[in-house]
């Protein structure tokens, strides 16, 4: 009885490591509901509260380490950095806060892929909310462990004609994401 007990125990153990996953596989190589798991802590250098300072504005960026669940066609768990910011303006007002309510599920940062161009780069998306589903890449052009600088590109969308920024775009050629282009961060 208790070599059947080890042999259903050994089985199952099996099993679940058998849809664990190292974190650069593509999820398109996977069975549903495996786990690409950050096996060797790649993600952790990451996390944390980050700082910087862009237009006389203190710019707080925090990102965690979350296991996350997609589904759809194809169902599965990653690991992944999410983040949310808070910005403060040069009078000490705070224009965002989003730090303080930090949606795991839903924050305005999330990822960490490479980039194709320029390829290796670690990435961020960026869904900035009420922004009219307006998304960016944050690409980490340089990483020294206490300092990350990031360069913002957005991505290609479709044009909302009911989007409540409109007017704000043709008037500033911009989104009013409030966030910068370029900016360096130092880890607090």
């Amino acid at each position: 009885m208790k070599n059947i007990i080890l042999i259903i125990t050994l089985i199952s153990i099996n099993l679940v490591s058998c849809l664990i996953y190292p974190l650069n596989t593509s999820p398109s190589d996977i069975p549903d509901n495996a786990y690409i798991k950050d096996m060797n802590n790649e993600l952790d250098k990451f996390v944390g509260v980050w700082k910087g300072v862009w237009n006389g504005k203190k710019i707080y960026l925090e990102l965690k380490k979350n296991k996350r669940f997609y589904s759809g066609n194809h169902s599965y768990y990653i690991d992944e950095i999410v983040g949310e910011r808070k910005i403060v303006a040069s009078n000490g007002n705070v224009e965002i806060d989003r730090i303080s309510s930090f949606d795991l599920q839903n924050s305005e940062f999330w990822g960490m892929t490479k980039s194709i161009k320029p390829p290796g780069r670690d990435r961020l998306t960026f869904y900035p909310k009420n922004m009219c589903r307006k998304s960016a890449t944050l690409d980490i052009v340089n990483f020294t462990g206490t300092q990350m600088t990031l360069h913002l590109e957005y991505e290609p969308s479709a044009y909302d004609e009911n989007c409540i920024h409109n007017a704000y775009v043709q008037q500033n050629g911009d989104f009013p994401i409030n966030f910068p282009k370029d900016i360096t961060l130092i880890k607090q």
